[in-house]
C-alpha cells in the first residue's frame, strides 16, 4: 500500500503537482525564505553563543540571514495594495465595534507595509545609502509593533468565534466536531499565536530593554512556519 502524505490541516495529497504550485506562488516562496532566514539566525546564534564560533560559521550564517532578508524585501514590495481588498469584509461585518477594528487593521497594515517599503528602497539598493534618515528602519519597526497589537486583538475575536462554532457543533453532534470546523478553529488559533510571535519579535526590533535575541529568533521562526503554512494552504486548495 502506497504511503499517502497529506498537507497539514487539509485533505490535499502532497505530490509533484502540489509542490510545483507552491514553488510558483511568490508569497509562499517569500514565507519559506523567512523560515530559512530565521533558521540561519538560530544556527548563527547557537554557534556564537555555545561554541564561540571557532570556524567563523556563525558569521557565515548571520550573513546568509541578512541576504535572505534582503531577498524577501523584493517579494514584499508594494504588497500593501492587497490590504484594500479587506475593506469590503470590514464594512460587511455586522458587529460595529469589530467592523471598526477591522478597518483599523487595514489601516495599520497599509502604514506598516508602506513604511517597510520605504526602508526597503535603501536596503535593496534603489536608494543610495544615507538618503533616508538613520532611524527610518527603527520607526518602521514601531509600525510593525503597533500592527502586531491590532492583529492580536482581531485574531482573538476570530479565534473566539471559531471556538464558539466548534463548541456549538460538538453540542449538536454528540460531542463530535466536524473536521472542517475543527480545522478552522486550529487555523484561527495558529494565526493568533503567530501574531503574538510577531509582537515578541517587534520588541527586539524596537530595541526595548527587556527584549531577548533568542526569543526574537524563535518567534520569527515560529511566525515564519505558521505564515508559510497559511499561504500554502490557500495555494493547494
Amino acid at each position: 500500500m502506497a504511503l499517502v502524505v497529506r498537507f497539514p490541516l487539509s485533505d490535499t495529497e502532497v505530490n509533484l503537482k502540489v509542490i510545483t504550485k507552491l514553488i510558483c506562488s511568490a508569497q509562499t516562496r517569500e514565507k519559506f525564505l523567512k523560515i530559512l532566514q530565521y533558521t540561519a539566525k538560530l544556527l548563527s546564534y547557537g554557534l556564537v553563543k555555545a561554541l564561540g564560533d571557532p570556524a567563523s560559521y556563525g558569521k557565515h550564517f548571520e550573513a546568509l540571514a541578512k541576504n535572505l532578508s534582503t531577498a524577501r524585501r523584493f517579494f514584499k514590495l508594494c504588497r500593501w495594495f492587497k490590504h484594500f481588498e479587506d475593506i469590503a469584509d470590514a464594512k460587511a461585518e455586522k458587529a460595529p465595534l469589530f467592523s471598526g477594528l477591522l478597518c483599523l487593521d487595514v489601516a495599520a497594515n497599509v502604514v506598516a507595509d508602506v513604511s517597510e517599503d520605504i526602508t526597503s528602497l535603501e536596503k535593496v539598493g534603489f536608494l543610495k545609502k544615507g538618503v533616508l534618515p538613520k532611524r527610518t528602519e527603527y520607526y518602521s519597526n514601531w509600525c510593525q509593533l503597533a500592527l502586531a497589537v491590532v492583529e492580536i486583538a482581531v485574531s482573538h475575536i476570530k479565534a473566539s468565534r471559531a471556538q464558539a462554532k466548534a463548541k456549538a457543533a460538538a453540542s449538536s453532534n454528540a460531542g463530535v466536531v466536524p473536521v472542517d470546523v475543527r480545522r478552522k478553529k486550529t487555523l484561527a488559533e495558529l494565526e493568533l499565536s503567530k501574531y503574538y510571535a510577531d509582537l515578541v519579535k517587534a520588541f527586539w526590533d524596537c530595541e526595548l530593554s527587556f527584549a531577548s535575541e533568542l526569543a526574537f529568533i524563535l518567534s520569527g521562526l515560529w511566525a515564519a512556519a505558521v505564515s508559510t503554512h497559511k499561504y500554502a494552504l490557500k495555494v493547494v486548495k
